[in-house]
């Protein structure tokens, strides 16, 4: 869902026009995903960015293989090393064991349920908001 370059299109079966930021929790959990991927190119950028496309995936239970990255380390994930073989074989391994694949996705999920939500973090909240 989004953008996707030209050279890649050929690689996909589908590409979703990306949707208004009010409709985007319904458009992504409309994709019905057997499985995310999240990849980053290694860079200083990439390495500051949160960890908010891993919430946004595991709110709604899908899978995830991502790049090896530290926004992305300490999620029950499949993280990989940038290069085409590891890739492909963790996207295989997913596709060729859907009830693992899901169960990580179930995973995943409870991962957010359990660490993630606003109201288990109001007090740091309020603490970075407020004046002391």
């Amino acid at each position: 869902m989004g953008l996707c370059p030209p050279k890649l299109r050929y690689h996909v079966a589908e590409v979703h026009n990306a949707v208004p930021f009010d409709q985007y929790p319904a458009g992504l959990a409309a994709l019905d995903l057997d499985l995310a991927i999240a990849p980053l190119e290694l860079n200083r950028f990439n390495t500051a960015k949160s960890n908010l496309r891993l919430l946004e995936y595991g709110a709604i239970g899908y899978p995830v293989i991502a790049t090896d990255i530290l926004p992305y380390r300490n999620a029950p994930i499949t993280r990989v090393p940038n290069n085409q073989k590891a890739w492909i074989n963790a996207i295989r391994a997913h596709i060729n064991d859907l009830d693992a694949t899901h169960t990580s996705g179930e995973q995943l999920r409870e991962w957010v349920l359990s660490n993630w939500m606003l109201d288990q973090h109001l007090d740091e909240w309020m603490k970075a908001l407020l004046p002391d």
